[in-house]
């Protein structure tokens, strides 16, 4: 491996690092939720509003004990409800609230979508975001990664 790619690979790792924080910040400061709360809450809207916990730890590519603590947090302020159907007491589903379906659609609209015009594309081309698009997409379909429902347009 050559030294351009070491670095094509640290500038794009920590070029997402940048951007991921500054959003986080945005989030928590203009809406009162961390972005990966805001991602959960989103997700599950995206699924109409129900997901079995290790789908959503997938969704979110973190650990089923950090979906359990992001749920936990969720469920705290009432934005999510866990559920367990009678009949298989080993499936746990998150299911999003009324108020937590309030709180994703204003935060994606008011301030995601905001944050990321700002901390994301004011910073690049429509050719620089066409080609992470694809550059990203091969990545994750290279590693069996690559789902149409993890990217559903809303």
């Amino acid at each position: 491996m050559n030294s351009e790619a070491i670095y094509a690979w640290l500038y794009a790792q920590q070029g997402v690092e940048a951007v991921s924080e500054a959003l986080d910040q945005r989030m928590e400061s203009v809406a009162g939720c961390s972005l990966l709360e805001h991602s959960a809450l989103y997700r599950l809207r995206m699924h109409e509003g129900r997901l079995r916990m290790l789908e959503l730890a997938e969704l979110l590519a973190i650990s089923p004990s950090g979906v359990t603590r992001l749920v936990e947090r969720l469920v705290k302020r009432g934005w999510v409800v866990r559920e367990q159907p009678p009949d298989n007491r080993r499936l746990v589903y998150a299911v999003l609230t009324d108020l937590g379906e309030s709180m994703v659609a204003e935060t994606t609209g008011r301030v995601y979508r905001e944050s990321l015009a700002e901390e994301f594309t004011a910073l690049l081309s429509e050719r620089d975001i066409a080609d992470l698009k694809r550059i990203g997409r091969k990545l994750l379909e290279g590693h069996g990664r690559w789902e149409a429902r993890r990217f559903a347009q809303d």
